[in-house]
Order: structure tokens, then sequence, then C-alpha cells
């Protein structure tokens, strides 16, 4: 089980091109005999134009890291791309107690690319490299491709999208889960019916296939949503699948995701 509360503040407009913020947290990760590992987190940001500069620190139980990030955004007619590089510990990644204990780093490497076809198809696309301190490399590439759109009544739209994740790893190990490779491929469609400004819910339901394990694989959830008002925003719900990440191949896996957002912009 892995837990975060966060809080993020930006102030826009220091200057024309310069604006910053300070963020912080709280996050916890706990596992069957091993017990709870627990931390807290903090860090300022600078943004100027396209880039964000950010230095923060974790602070474990026992120990604590200075966590670097350099992140670009940008877009370049219907692609919106980021790329980002940070380096903190591997549990933000693993979500298992192993790599607080061990005191495992991960350089993180990612770039992503959001593309808009028309008003009712695109694509997201994410390449990660993550290079950990225990000698393991790990490629990930996925993908969630929103091919159809329709509207049943004013209320009520669904779409219908494909995604897929596949990972590789140059040196599985028992401190966190690091196939050589698994797949996972799924059909999914996802309702949302509005109500008003106040409420609305949103699903999500999805079948598939693991060729790697042989496994039919299945995702749903619902969260509820709205803006109350004009700049304030929740969003509450959760997911429960059986084909993420943190999975052990060959086992059996459950894995649900619940989450509570709120946001206010001024």
């Amino acid at each position: 089980m892995f837990k975060t509360l966060d809080l993020f503040y930006r102030r826009y407009s220091v200057t024309q091109d310069v604006s910053l913020g300070i963020d912080g947290g709280l996050f916890s990760v706990q596992e069957p005999i091993k017990g709870k590992r627990t931390g807290y987190r903090y860090g300022a940001s600078l943004f100027y134009k396209n880039f964000a500069f950010r230095l923060g620190m974790n602070k474990f139980e026992k120990f604590s890291e200075i966590v670097p990030t350099i992140r670009y955004q940008d877009r370049y007619k219907k692609h919106e791309y980021i790329l980002e590089y940070t380096r903190q510990n591997a549990v933000f990644y693993t979500y298992r107690v192993c790599p607080v204990d061990e005191q495992i780093k991960a350089d993180h490497f990612s770039a992503s690319d959001y593309i808009t076809f028309d008003d009712k198809t695109n694509l997201w696309a994410n390449a990660t490299l993550n290079h950990y301190s225990n000698s393991d490399n790990e490629a990930i590439g996925q993908f969630d491709w929103r091919f159809y759109y329709d509207r049943l009544s004013p209320k009520f739209i669904y779409d219908v999208a494909l995604e897929g994740y596949y990972v590789f790893n140059t040196k599985p190990n028992d401190c966190f889960y690091s196939p050589n490779f698994n797949d996972n491929t799924l059909l999914r469609i996802d309702p949302d019916y509005r109500w008003n400004k106040y409420l609305g819910i949103r699903g999500m339901g999805g079948v598939g296939y693991s060729f790697k394990q042989n496994q039919l694989l299945y995702k749903y959830g619902a969260w509820l949503y709205g803006n109350p008002l004009q700049d304030l925003s929740y969003t509450l719900g959760c997911l429960q699948s059986n084909s993420t990440r943190s999975g052990v191949s060959g086992q059996g896996y459950y894995y649900r995701e619940c989450k509570a957002e709120l946001g206010y912009r001024w």
C-alpha cells in the first residue's frame, strides 16, 4: 500500500516569464511482514517560460535525500510534449518497502506526447527509462489512444480507447517488481454523465490480455467530479484493476487506487 498527501502552490506572473512554486507532502509505503515506512517531502520550483526547475528534499525515517528535477513542456502543431528528469528514491516508482531499506535511488527520464487529431480523437504516449542504483535498468512504453467519441444526449457522452503498457528490465531482482518483459493491452470505454456544474460521474471499464502472463486483464472505476465555483474543482473516486506494473508476474494480483483531489485557481 502506497499513500501520499500533497499540497502544491504556484504563484503566477512574478514577472512576465517567471513564476515560483512551493510544495510539501507526506508519504508512506507498507507491505505484509515488512511493515510500514513513512516520510515527508518538500520543495521549491522556478518556472521560466517552458522550463520548470525544482529542488526538493525527501525525509525518511533514517535518512534524507536531495531531489533535483528539470522539466520542459511545449507545443508543436497538434503535439503537446513533456520531457523530464529527476533523481530520488526508487520507492516512488516501485511502491515497495525494499528500496527504502536499501536506499536504492532511481534516475528517472520521461518523455510524453499528447497528440490531438480532432475534437473526438487523441493519443497520449510515454517512454520512461529508470536507472536504479542496484544496477537494474528499466524501460517502459505506454499509450492511451481515444479513437472514438459520441454524445448520446446533452448530458451523456462516452469515449472508446485502446491502452497499452510494456515494461523491460535488464536485471530482475527480488527487491521490487522487475520482469524481463511484461505486457498489458486493454480495450476501454469511458462514459461520462454530467447532471449540472456541481456533480458529474465519470466511469471506466476495460478488458484485455497479457501475452507474457497468459492472463485476462480488467479494470473498472468511477469518479465523482464537479465545479461548484468557476475556479474550484474536485474529483473523488476509485479504480480497481489486475493490470498494473506493481504486480508480481505469474501470481494473482489485484490493485485499487483511490484519489481525492481539490483544486482552486486564482
